[in-house]
């Protein structure tokens, strides 16, 4: 906020706040000073990324019925560090829950007609880990889940009328496999240029020369769209941050 209330554009990681509140005001203050403002949700500039947006545009897999996707790891033990402190928006939904709900939100487009989630509150109150299922227009579902406490195998699958895309370690998404019936699948694995968070950068840049004030890739809508879905995943499993108290 003080960034943009002194005309910096902002490339702000994600989560992009701690609920949707903060992030609409965060967007009112962007929009009053006419500065530039992205979350920075690197996975979705990562080259192999780029190319399963260009399957999707062409109808490669036909239209998207399904995504299903998991990013959970098992974090030591430490309730003062991050992962598991209420006080510092602890638990797997705002740290890796995030990244397949955007998945999920780049693949549908718009906002889930319907949110549901079940997931296990820890020792210290924040969610350990959580399965997530979203419902959309036309009938089309995400099946996500997310742990700090249970590794998971990090894949996801983009399921069509005609065809998959499978994307291993797809939060840092160094390759993607299409497969169509009929043919051989076809694996792109483009070679990586610097750790990763530069493509998001890249981006910044051009939209910053465009004269443009938000991402069309991460628009601020889609950001507010996937932080009320969080909210409301929160609020059917009772989690309240304690900033958020009183």
């Amino acid at each position: 906020m003080l960034c943009l209330k002194a005309k910096k554009a902002v490339l702000c990681e994600k989560p992009f706040t701690l609920n949707a509140r903060e992030t609409q005001e965060l967007i009112d203050c962007a929009r009053r000073e006419n500065v530039f403002l992205m979350e920075a949700m690197w996975t979705r500039f990562l080259p192999p990324m780029v190319q399963v947006r260009e399957w999707l545009a062409r109808g490669v897999i036909g239209e998207p019925r399904m995504v299903m996707a998991d990013f959970g790891f098992r974090t030591e033990w430490n309730t003062a560090g991050r992962a598991l402190n209420p006080q510092l928006g602890g638990g797997a939904l705002l740290d890796v829950g995030i990244y397949p709900l955007a998945l999920a939100s780049m693949v549908f487009g718009g906002s889930p007609t319907k949110v549901t989630g079940q997931c296990h509150l820890g020792e210290t109150g924040v969610d350990e880990q959580s399965a997530m299922l979203l419902s959309y227009q036309g009938g089309a579902l995400a099946i996500l889940a997310c742990a700090v406490r249970t590794q998971t195998p990090h894949e996801a699958r983009i399921l069509g009328t005609e065809g998959s895309i499978y994307l291993p370690g797809f939060w840092h998404c160094e390759q993607a496999t299409l497969t169509v019936p009929g043919k051989d699948p076809e694996t792109v694995k483009p070679v990586r240029v610097g750790n990763g968070y530069n493509y998001q950068a890249v981006e910044v840049g051009h939209c910053l020369r465009a004269g443009l004030k938000e991402s069309p890739v991460m628009p601020l809508s889609e950001t507010l769209t996937t932080m009320r879905t969080m909210d409301e995943l929160r609020r059917q499993w009772g989690l309240v941050y304690p900033q958020e108290k009183g």
